[in-house]
């Protein structure tokens, strides 16, 4: 599974990365913001991991650029709780595979893995 992780915070982003390099399934390119979302026009993702954190709506900015030219591409966002309710909300009109706390906790995290891996599988 190809996987492009869009995440500002460095250690955020590096649980994310250590947790996924640990599954020889799971395929992990980083970037920041537009500049990594611009690799999405010439690699094909199976899913895209976006930080949306604090105060900016970069990740919703990113999400809403993407869907533009890409419907089918499972999103996970990875933001605080009182923002994920607020992008689960819009969880239909984007597309939105899921939201994922931060702080990440190792349950949740594996819980996605988990729901990513039987998606591979299914597909």
């Amino acid at each position: 599974m190809q996987i492009l992780l869009l995440e500002k915070d460095k250690v955020v982003r590096d649980q994310i990365l250590v947790g996924l390099q640990n599954f020889p399934d799971f395929a992990v390119e980083c970037g920041e913001g537009y500049r990594g979302l611009s690799k999405t026009r010439s690699t094909s993702y199976d899913c895209l991991i976006i930080g949306c954190n604090g105060d900016d709506d970069e990740g919703i900015e990113l999400l809403e650029s993407l869907r533009e030219y890409d419907r089918s591409t499972d999103v996970v966002f990875v933001t605080n709780f009182k923002k994920g309710k607020m992008i689960m909300s819009k969880r239909g009109k984007y597309n939105i595979f899921s939201v994922l706390h931060a702080p990440i906790e190792p349950a949740e995290f594996f819980r996605l893995v988990g729901r990513l891996r039987r998606r591979l599988v299914s597909s």
